[in-house]
């Protein structure tokens, strides 16, 4: 087996994976939210602190809020899972280098940094929608860059720098076919 087939097989193999996880994410966010009040507090603290969590259930009201809250780095999310989808898709076709490649990784490294300033939001709002039921003094509003965000703008640095390097290689390449 020559490795533009390997590719191609392990491309269709990432294109089933991403795909499943464009329809699973938004699930897990909807039923987060829609489920909250019958979670336990050690599944809801994971990113938020202990402390400001109401003692109470949530009103629909701030489920549905903390639900269009999620969608801001869920979108972010999804836009670059689309985009590794469609890079996966042409790897399947066999179709290696091409400028629609490059516009594909600088597509994902902007999402990449997207999901990061959506996620500091997102947290930001989270933590406003679990005091807002507390009594003045107790309410909280929390800001917070830590590694995992750190480590996501490196990874898209990387992925800026990775299409860079494939557009002059895609650049050369063509210089070469018209060259006699």
């Amino acid at each position: 087996m020559d490795n533009l087939s390997k590719i191609k097989k392990h491309s269709k193999r990432f294109h089933l994976l991403i795909t499943f996880f464009m329809a699973a994410i938004p699930l897990y966010y909807l039923l987060y939210w829609i489920f909250i009040n019958q979670l336990p507090n050690e599944i809801i603290n994971v990113n938020t602190t202990a402390t400001p969590l109401i003692p109470n259930h949530l009103p629909a009201s701030l489920r549905a809020l903390g639900l269009l809250c999620s969608l801001l780095p869920l979108s972010a999310l999804t836009y670059g899972l689309m985009n590794l989808r469609k890079l996966f898709a042409y790897y399947n076709k066999g179709e290696i280098f091409s400028f629609e490649h490059v516009r594909l990784f600088r597509s994902t490294a902007k999402a990449l940094v997207l999901w990061v300033v959506f996620s500091i939001l997102y947290e930001s709002a989270k933590s406003v929608i679990f005091t807002m039921g507390n009594p003045p003094g107790e309410r909280v509003i929390s800001v917070g860059f830590s590694s995992p965000e750190l480590t996501s703008l490196v990874l898209a640095g990387i992925v800026f720098f990775i299409a860079w390097v494939m557009d002059e290689g895609r650049a050369l390449s063509e210089e070469s076919q018209f060259t006699v």
